[in-house]
C-alpha cells in the first residue's frame, strides 16, 4: 500500500499531481476510458468537515482530468430523502466546476439502476447501483472528508461509497452494511482514496459535530487500508471499526505490521478526534443494525411519535 500526505495549500494542485503519480494513479487514469470521481454531498451546501470541499474537488478533478480519461463526478439524493443531489450539486458549484474541468456531472438518483448480487464473507450480499457505475466505469476515485460518525466511529473513503447506493431512504438499508459497502467497492472498481482534511469533524458526525481546520489530505491506492490507517491517525482503534474488518488480510498486515510505503512517518500522528452520543444516537444504533426497526422508525406511522419522545422532528422527504 502506498500511502500519500499532502497539504491543502496554495500549491494544491502540485501537491496532488505528486501524489497521483506516487499511489500510481496517473499511470492508470491513461490505460483507462471513464473514471467516477465520488465526492461526498450529504448536505445539500458546503459544510466544512461535513461534505468535500469544492476548492479540494476542484482540483481532484482538474488534475485527474489532465492525464487521458473522460471524469465523472456525482452523488445520490440525501440518504434520508431529505434532499435531492441537485441541490448538492447547486450548493457545492459542481456544474460551474465540470464546466471548468471539462467533467461531466451525473446524478447517480436518475440513473437507471439494477440489483446486483455477490458473495462477501461467504455470504449472498445484495446493492442496487446505477448500471452507469458497474458496467460502464472503468475506474472509481473515492474523494470523502475526513470525519467521525456516530453509527460507524469513522466516515472515510469507504464508507463514502454508500452514497453510491441511489435509493431514497437507503438508511433503511444498514443491516449487513459492511458487506454491501465491500460489494459496492469491488462492483465499482474503487482503487484509489483522496480523502479531503482540508477539515475534519470531530465529536458527533456526520453532520453536526465540530469542524476542525487540518489543512491536509491523504492519497492512497487501498482504500481499506488508508481507512485503517486513517482512523488510527485520528485517535481510533480500527480493529473496532465494524466495517473496517472487511480489509484484505495483505492490506491489514502492511498497516500492522507499519509496511506503508508513506512519504512521513503516519504512526507519530495523532488527530485524538472523540465521538459522542445523544439520546436519539441510542435509538438510531439500534435501528442501524435491524432494518425493519430502521423502518418502524424513520417510515412508518410512529416517526414522527418515536421523534417527539426526543424533541426531534423528522428530516422532510422527498415527495
Amino acid at each position: 500500500m502506498i500511502v500519500h500526505f499532502g497539504d491543502v495549500d496554495e500549491n494544491l494542485s502540485r501537491e496532488l499531481e505528486t501524489a497521483f503519480d506516487r499511489i500510481g494513479l496517473l499511470s492508470q487514469l491513461s490505460q483507462v476510458s471513464k473514471v467516477f470521481v465520488k465526492p461526498n454531498f450529504t448536505y445539500p451546501r458546503y459544510m466544512p468537515g461535513v461534505t468535500t470541499s469544492p476548492e479540494f474537488l476542484e482540483a481532484v478533478i482538474r488534475v485527474a482530468g489532465n492525464h487521458g480519461a473522460e471524469i465523472l463526478v456525482g452523488e445520490s439524493n440525501g440518504g434520508y430523502g431529505s434532499f435531492r443531489a441537485q441541490e448538492a450539486f447547486v450548493g457545492h458549484r459542481l456544474r460551474e466546476i465540470c464546466n471548468e474541468t471539462k467533467a461531466t456531472a451525473v446524478n447517480l438518483s436518475e440513473q437507471e439502476t439494477r440489483e446486483y448480487t455477490g458473495t462477501v464473507g461467504g455470504r449472498e450480499t445484495k446493492v442496487v447501483l446505477p448500471r452507469l457505475l458497474v458496467e460502464e466505469i472503468d475506474l472509481t476515485i473515492s474523494v470523502p472528508v475526513l470525519k467521525v460518525h456516530v453509527m460507524t466511529t469513522v466516515s472515510l473513503s469507504v464508507k463514502n461509497l454508500w452514497g453510491c447506493c441511489p435509493l431514497d431512504l437507503r438508511l433503511l438499508q444498514h443491516a449487513q452494511l459492511d458487506r454491501k459497502l465491500h460489494l459496492i467497492a469491488e462492483l465499482i472498481k474503487a482503487r484509489f482514496a483522496i480523502i479531503d482534511a482540508t477539515y475534519g469533524l470531530d465529536k458527533h458526525g456526520p453532520m453536526d459535530g465540530d469542524a476542525r481546520h487540518l489543512g491536509k489530505f491523504i492519497a492512497a491506492n487501498d482504500l481499506y487500508g488508508v481507512d485503517w490507517i486513517t482512523a488510527q491517525m485520528m485517535g481510533f482503534n480500527p480493529r473496532a471499526i465494524q466495517h473496517l474488518q472487511m480489509i484484505s488480510a495483505a492490506s491489514k498486515r502492511d498497516a500492522t505490521l507499519k509496511r506503508v510505503n508513506a512519504n512521513t512517518d503516519l504512526t507519530a500522528i495523532n488527530w485524538g478526534f472523540s465521538l459522542g452520543f445523544n439520546l436519539i444516537d441510542t435509538l438510531s444504533f439500534a435501528s442501524f443494525h435491524s432494518d425493519a426497526l430502521a423502518r418502524l422508525v424513520f417510515d412508518s406511522p410512529l416517526t414522527k411519535p418515536i421523534y417527539a419522545v426526543f424533541g426531534k422532528t423528522p428530516r422532510r422527504k422527498l415527495q
